[in-house]
């Protein structure tokens, strides 16, 4: 069903400086752990209602956050020498005092080439062009500006990592 196929979520990193933002992401994306919180919800259901019903048919996302390029990489190369690889990374273009959304990208993308990035910014001081060159392949790359509908990114998600 999706790109990786060792867990039934779709595990998404994002990494943006401004905590409300990372609120909101969260709120899009579900803030319970939903490993753990999932299986308990996924025996409960098998309990009190029909097997044949499945339930995980809606999308279900395990999410990280941080605030910083560096460590979004370092979570990312982590979570990979943990066998637990993400599906979508969502960065922010500027996350100052550290490397820019573009440069964690790169290293990103070093790191593991399956990944989709997904660069996000108020800005238009660095073109898709330029990103492609940098973060390749374009099939693995999208680009969304700010101001941001978290709820619609949430199915753009779902759509990118089911392709």
């Amino acid at each position: 069903m999706y790109r990786r196929q060792d867990h039934d979520y779709i595990r998404v990193l994002v990494a943006d400086d401004d905590e409300h933002v990372l609120e909101c992401y969260l709120d899009a994306f579900g803030d319970e752990e939903p490993t753990n919180h999932m299986k308990a919800l996924d025996a409960l259901a098998a309990e009190l209602f029909d097997p044949a019903i499945d339930i995980k048919d809606e999308p279900r996302f395990d999410i990280v956050a941080c605030s910083q390029g560096d460590d979004a990489v370092d979570v990312l190369q982590s979570a990979l020498d943990r066998g637990q690889p993400f599906d979508v990374v969502i960065l922010d273009m500027r996350m100052p005092p550290g490397i820019d959304g573009v440069e964690a990208g790169s290293k990103i993308r070093q790191i593991d080439p399956d990944v989709n990035i997904v660069f996000v910014s108020g800005y238009s001081d660095t073109s898709f062009e330029e990103l492609k060159r940098r973060v390749p392949p374009p099939v693995r790359l999208h680009y969304f500006n700010k101001p941001l509908s978290f709820s619609k990114l949430a199915e753009d998600v779902v759509a990118m990592v089911k392709q």
